[in-house]
Protein backbone atom coordinates (compact mmCIF):
# COMPACT_ATOMS: atom_id res chain seq x y z
CA UNK A 1 0.00 0.00 0.00
CA UNK A 2 1.56 3.62 -0.75
CA UNK A 3 1.49 5.81 1.74
CA UNK A 4 1.03 8.66 0.00
CA UNK A 5 -0.82 12.32 0.44
CA UNK A 6 -4.41 11.98 -0.98
CA UNK A 7 -6.14 14.48 -3.02
CA UNK A 8 -7.78 17.18 -1.06
CA UNK A 9 -9.34 19.72 -3.58
CA UNK A 10 -9.79 20.84 -6.96
CA UNK A 11 -10.61 23.10 -9.19
CA UNK A 12 -11.64 22.92 -12.49
CA UNK A 13 -13.04 25.64 -15.21
CA UNK A 14 -15.43 25.42 -18.11
CA UNK A 15 -17.96 24.53 -15.47
CA UNK A 16 -16.11 21.64 -14.09
CA UNK A 17 -14.23 20.04 -17.42
CA UNK A 18 -10.88 21.48 -17.62
CA UNK A 19 -8.67 20.67 -14.23
CA UNK A 20 -7.00 24.07 -13.08
CA UNK A 21 -5.38 23.08 -9.58
CA UNK A 22 -4.74 20.22 -7.07
CA UNK A 23 -3.73 20.30 -3.91
CA UNK A 24 -3.19 17.24 -1.52
CA UNK A 25 -2.55 16.45 2.07
CA UNK A 26 -3.64 14.65 5.02
CA UNK A 27 -6.70 15.05 7.22
CA UNK A 28 -7.23 13.33 10.31
CA UNK A 29 -10.07 12.88 12.59
CA UNK A 30 -10.02 11.80 15.80
CA UNK A 31 -12.67 11.17 18.87
CA UNK A 32 -11.33 11.40 22.72
CA UNK A 33 -7.97 11.73 21.28
CA UNK A 34 -7.78 8.45 19.32
CA UNK A 35 -7.75 8.91 15.53
CA UNK A 36 -11.04 6.92 14.13
CA UNK A 37 -10.85 8.00 10.48
CA UNK A 38 -8.05 9.51 8.16
CA UNK A 39 -7.01 10.53 4.55
CA UNK A 40 -3.83 10.27 3.11
CA UNK A 41 -0.49 9.99 5.17
CA UNK A 42 -0.40 7.16 7.69
CA UNK A 43 -1.10 8.62 11.53
CA UNK A 44 1.97 7.03 12.56
CA UNK A 45 4.10 9.51 9.69
CA UNK A 46 6.37 11.74 11.50
CA UNK A 47 5.74 15.59 11.33
CA UNK A 48 7.17 18.92 12.50
CA UNK A 49 4.29 20.81 13.73
CA UNK A 50 5.92 24.08 13.30
CA UNK A 51 3.68 26.66 15.27
CA UNK A 52 1.35 23.94 16.07
CA UNK A 53 3.36 23.82 18.56
CA UNK A 54 3.04 27.06 20.74
CA UNK A 55 0.84 26.05 22.45
CA UNK A 56 2.32 23.06 23.82
CA UNK A 57 5.28 24.86 24.40
CA UNK A 58 3.76 27.62 26.66
CA UNK A 59 2.29 24.77 28.63
CA UNK A 60 5.55 25.04 30.35
CA UNK A 61 4.56 28.06 32.60
CA UNK A 62 2.12 25.74 34.42
CA UNK A 63 4.75 23.40 36.36
CA UNK A 64 5.94 26.33 38.11
CA UNK A 65 4.37 29.89 40.00
CA UNK A 66 5.52 31.85 37.33
CA UNK A 67 1.58 33.11 36.62
CA UNK A 68 0.88 33.93 40.13
CA UNK A 69 4.46 35.87 40.73
CA UNK A 70 4.54 37.39 37.49
CA UNK A 71 0.78 38.47 37.46
CA UNK A 72 0.77 37.49 34.34
CA UNK A 73 -2.81 37.99 32.59
CA UNK A 74 -5.39 36.66 30.23
CA UNK A 75 -3.93 38.26 26.86
CA UNK A 76 -0.39 37.92 27.92
CA UNK A 77 -0.83 34.18 27.85
CA UNK A 78 -2.66 33.96 24.47
CA UNK A 79 0.04 36.43 22.79
CA UNK A 80 2.73 33.44 24.31
CA UNK A 81 1.32 30.69 21.90
CA UNK A 82 0.47 33.22 19.40
CA UNK A 83 1.08 33.39 15.72
CA UNK A 84 0.03 36.55 16.08
CA UNK A 85 -0.15 39.11 12.37
CA UNK A 86 2.38 42.03 13.72
CA UNK A 87 -0.57 44.44 13.91
CA UNK A 88 -0.23 47.62 16.61
CA UNK A 89 -2.54 45.71 18.84
CA UNK A 90 0.37 43.06 19.28
CA UNK A 91 3.16 45.10 19.07
CA UNK A 92 1.69 47.47 21.83
CA UNK A 93 1.08 44.33 24.08
CA UNK A 94 4.50 42.73 23.40
CA UNK A 95 6.02 46.50 24.12
CA UNK A 96 4.22 46.02 27.58
CA UNK A 97 5.37 42.87 28.52
CA UNK A 98 8.62 43.60 27.81
CA UNK A 99 8.64 46.48 30.17
CA UNK A 100 6.09 44.94 32.93
CA UNK A 101 8.69 42.19 33.53
CA UNK A 102 11.77 44.30 32.59
CA UNK A 103 12.97 41.99 29.63
CA UNK A 104 15.58 43.26 27.19
CA UNK A 105 14.57 43.69 23.54
CA UNK A 106 18.73 42.99 22.59
CA UNK A 107 17.95 39.46 24.16
CA UNK A 108 15.57 38.25 21.20
CA UNK A 109 17.21 35.91 19.34
CA UNK A 110 14.56 36.77 16.10
CA UNK A 111 14.88 38.31 12.80
CA UNK A 112 13.49 42.06 12.31
CA UNK A 113 10.52 41.11 9.76
CA UNK A 114 7.72 42.80 8.46
CA UNK A 115 4.40 41.82 9.81
CA UNK A 116 2.07 39.62 8.64
CA UNK A 117 -0.97 42.68 8.52
CA UNK A 118 0.32 45.08 6.01
CA UNK A 119 -2.34 47.88 6.36
CA UNK A 120 -0.58 49.76 8.78
CA UNK A 121 2.79 49.37 8.58
CA UNK A 122 5.68 51.74 7.72
CA UNK A 123 8.46 49.69 6.04
CA UNK A 124 10.36 49.47 9.47
CA UNK A 125 10.67 45.85 10.51
CA UNK A 126 11.60 44.80 13.88
CA UNK A 127 11.95 41.68 16.14
CA UNK A 128 8.38 42.10 17.48
CA UNK A 129 6.40 41.97 14.16
CA UNK A 130 7.73 38.35 14.06
CA UNK A 131 4.93 36.36 14.30
CA UNK A 132 7.09 34.02 16.63
CA UNK A 133 7.93 36.78 19.31
CA UNK A 134 5.23 36.70 21.86
CA UNK A 135 6.53 32.79 22.07
CA UNK A 136 10.19 33.70 21.96
CA UNK A 137 9.02 36.45 24.76
CA UNK A 138 7.63 33.99 26.76
CA UNK A 139 11.10 31.74 26.52
CA UNK A 140 12.86 34.80 27.82
CA UNK A 141 10.47 35.37 30.87
CA UNK A 142 10.80 31.69 31.71
CA UNK A 143 14.70 32.20 31.50
CA UNK A 144 14.74 35.16 34.10
CA UNK A 145 11.83 33.37 36.44
CA UNK A 146 14.29 30.09 36.79
CA UNK A 147 17.39 32.51 37.11
CA UNK A 148 18.54 30.75 34.13
CA UNK A 149 20.70 33.07 31.16
CA UNK A 150 18.79 34.10 28.61
CA UNK A 151 21.99 33.71 26.30
CA UNK A 152 21.52 30.82 23.75
CA UNK A 153 17.76 29.98 24.90
CA UNK A 154 17.30 28.66 21.14
CA UNK A 155 19.66 26.58 20.88
CA UNK A 156 18.47 22.73 21.95
CA UNK A 157 20.72 21.84 24.67
CA UNK A 158 19.72 25.22 26.27
CA UNK A 159 17.46 24.46 29.83
CA UNK A 160 14.20 25.77 28.28
CA UNK A 161 14.15 23.71 25.47
CA UNK A 162 15.04 20.73 27.47
CA UNK A 163 11.53 21.42 29.48
CA UNK A 164 9.86 21.94 26.19
CA UNK A 165 11.44 18.83 24.63
CA UNK A 166 10.25 17.08 28.26
CA UNK A 167 6.87 18.78 27.87
CA UNK A 168 6.00 17.64 24.64
CA UNK A 169 6.86 14.25 25.50
CA UNK A 170 4.76 14.31 28.26
CA UNK A 171 1.80 15.20 26.76
CA UNK A 172 1.94 13.43 23.95
CA UNK A 173 3.11 10.13 25.03
CA UNK A 174 5.55 10.08 22.00
CA UNK A 175 9.20 9.90 22.27
CA UNK A 176 11.53 12.86 20.33
CA UNK A 177 14.14 11.03 18.52
CA UNK A 178 14.72 13.59 15.68
CA UNK A 179 15.28 17.18 15.44
CA UNK A 180 15.20 20.46 13.36
CA UNK A 181 15.31 24.37 13.43
CA UNK A 182 12.04 26.20 13.16
CA UNK A 183 11.67 29.17 10.81
CA UNK A 184 11.71 31.62 14.09
CA UNK A 185 15.66 29.33 15.01
CA UNK A 186 13.94 27.52 17.49
CA UNK A 187 14.00 23.86 18.16
CA UNK A 188 11.60 21.34 17.18
CA UNK A 189 11.03 17.89 17.71
CA UNK A 190 9.75 15.49 15.12
CA UNK A 191 6.35 14.15 15.97
CA UNK A 192 3.54 11.53 14.30
CA UNK A 193 0.36 13.12 13.68
CA UNK A 194 -1.26 10.26 16.34
CA UNK A 195 1.09 12.12 18.74
CA UNK A 196 0.39 15.85 17.86
CA UNK A 197 -3.70 14.48 18.41
CA UNK A 198 -3.07 13.42 21.77
CA UNK A 199 -0.83 15.71 22.81
CA UNK A 200 -3.71 18.39 22.18
CA UNK A 201 -6.11 15.94 23.73
CA UNK A 202 -4.05 15.96 27.06
CA UNK A 203 -3.97 19.33 27.21
CA UNK A 204 -7.32 20.57 26.86
CA UNK A 205 -7.95 17.80 29.34
CA UNK A 206 -5.95 18.65 32.07
CA UNK A 207 -7.31 21.00 34.07
CA UNK A 208 -3.67 22.73 35.09
CA UNK A 209 -3.82 24.25 31.23
CA UNK A 210 -7.20 25.27 31.26
CA UNK A 211 -6.20 29.23 31.90
CA UNK A 212 -4.14 28.76 28.69
CA UNK A 213 -6.99 27.22 26.56
CA UNK A 214 -9.65 29.63 28.02
CA UNK A 215 -6.84 32.90 27.42
CA UNK A 216 -6.92 31.99 23.79
CA UNK A 217 -10.39 31.40 23.48
CA UNK A 218 -11.00 34.64 25.17
CA UNK A 219 -8.51 36.48 22.97
CA UNK A 220 -8.65 35.10 19.44
CA UNK A 221 -7.31 38.47 18.29
CA UNK A 222 -4.49 38.40 19.90
CA UNK A 223 -3.92 34.84 19.25
CA UNK A 224 -3.68 35.14 15.63
CA UNK A 225 -5.59 38.61 14.04
CA UNK A 226 -5.98 39.67 10.90
CA UNK A 227 -6.74 37.31 8.20
CA UNK A 228 -5.65 34.79 10.41
CA UNK A 229 -7.51 31.08 9.97
CA UNK A 230 -7.30 30.14 13.82
CA UNK A 231 -8.37 33.64 14.78
CA UNK A 232 -11.70 33.29 12.38
CA UNK A 233 -12.60 29.55 13.36
CA UNK A 234 -12.61 30.29 16.79
CA UNK A 235 -14.65 33.46 16.20
CA UNK A 236 -17.09 32.07 13.57
CA UNK A 237 -17.76 29.37 16.51
CA UNK A 238 -18.16 31.78 19.53
CA UNK A 239 -15.99 29.44 20.75
CA UNK A 240 -16.89 25.99 20.82
CA UNK A 241 -13.89 25.49 18.72
CA UNK A 242 -10.28 25.96 19.44
CA UNK A 243 -7.97 26.40 16.58
CA UNK A 244 -3.91 26.66 15.68
CA UNK A 245 -2.41 26.57 12.44
CA UNK A 246 1.44 26.27 11.83
CA UNK A 247 3.24 26.79 9.09
CA UNK A 248 3.97 24.70 5.87
CA UNK A 249 0.04 23.75 6.07
CA UNK A 250 -1.16 22.56 9.16
CA UNK A 251 -3.88 23.65 11.02
CA UNK A 252 -5.73 21.78 13.95
CA UNK A 253 -9.23 22.30 15.54
CA UNK A 254 -10.64 21.48 18.58
CA UNK A 255 -14.21 20.97 19.07
CA UNK A 256 -14.78 21.50 22.83
CA UNK A 257 -17.66 19.85 23.57
CA UNK A 258 -17.41 17.54 21.93
CA UNK A 259 -13.72 16.08 23.14
CA UNK A 260 -13.46 15.80 19.04
CA UNK A 261 -9.98 17.11 16.97
CA UNK A 262 -9.28 17.34 13.30
CA UNK A 263 -5.69 17.78 12.05
CA UNK A 264 -5.28 18.76 8.41
CA UNK A 265 -1.66 19.01 6.71
CA UNK A 266 -1.63 19.91 2.96
CA UNK A 267 1.24 19.51 1.34
CA UNK A 268 2.06 23.12 -0.36
CA UNK A 269 2.05 26.43 1.65
CA UNK A 270 -0.74 27.83 0.63
CA UNK A 271 -2.97 29.50 3.71
CA UNK A 272 -6.10 30.42 1.77
CA UNK A 273 -6.74 26.51 0.40
CA UNK A 274 -5.67 25.56 3.80
CA UNK A 275 -8.67 27.57 4.97
CA UNK A 276 -10.88 26.27 2.10
CA UNK A 277 -10.38 22.66 3.27
CA UNK A 278 -10.83 23.07 6.42
CA UNK A 279 -14.05 25.24 6.48
CA UNK A 280 -15.17 22.50 4.35
CA UNK A 281 -14.51 19.69 6.59
CA UNK A 282 -15.90 21.68 9.61
CA UNK A 283 -19.25 22.25 7.64
CA UNK A 284 -18.98 17.73 7.04
CA UNK A 285 -18.39 17.12 10.82
CA UNK A 286 -21.92 19.74 11.49
CA UNK A 287 -19.28 22.12 13.80
CA UNK A 288 -19.59 24.68 12.04
CA UNK A 289 -22.23 26.06 9.02
CA UNK A 290 -20.40 28.23 7.00
CA UNK A 291 -21.02 29.95 3.46
CA UNK A 292 -17.94 28.63 1.65
CA UNK A 293 -18.70 31.08 -1.43
CA UNK A 294 -17.38 33.64 0.93
CA UNK A 295 -14.03 32.37 1.05
CA UNK A 296 -13.28 30.91 -2.42
CA UNK A 297 -11.74 33.43 -4.84
CA UNK A 298 -13.48 35.11 -7.53
CA UNK A 299 -11.74 37.07 -10.55
CA UNK A 300 -13.36 40.43 -10.86
CA UNK A 301 -16.43 39.17 -9.26
CA UNK A 302 -17.26 35.95 -11.27
CA UNK A 303 -16.31 33.07 -10.32
CA UNK A 304 -14.19 31.16 -12.85
CA UNK A 305 -13.52 28.24 -11.05
CA UNK A 306 -15.51 25.55 -9.71
CA UNK A 307 -13.88 24.37 -6.06
CA UNK A 308 -14.21 20.24 -5.78
CA UNK A 309 -13.76 18.86 -2.50
CA UNK A 310 -12.92 15.73 -2.82
CA UNK A 311 -12.63 13.98 0.66
CA UNK A 312 -15.40 12.62 3.00
CA UNK A 313 -16.13 12.26 6.55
Amino acid sequence: MINSAALLLSTKRNSGKILDCSYFGSLYYAKKGEIVKSFGLSPDTLFYMRSLAKPLQAAILFDCDIIKDYNLTSTELAIFSASHSGSPKHIELLKKIIKKHKLKLKDLELVPQAPLDLRNFNGRKTKLHNNCSGKHIMMLLMCKYLGLSPKDYTKENHPIQKLIQKKQEELSGFKANYSSCDGCTTPLWAISAKGIIKAYFNLVQNEKYKPLINSIIKNPEIFGGFNRSDSKIIELSKGKLFSKVGANGFIIVYNLEKDEILLIKITQNNNPIRELITLKALNKLGWLKVELQKYEFNQKNEKVAKYCYEFEL
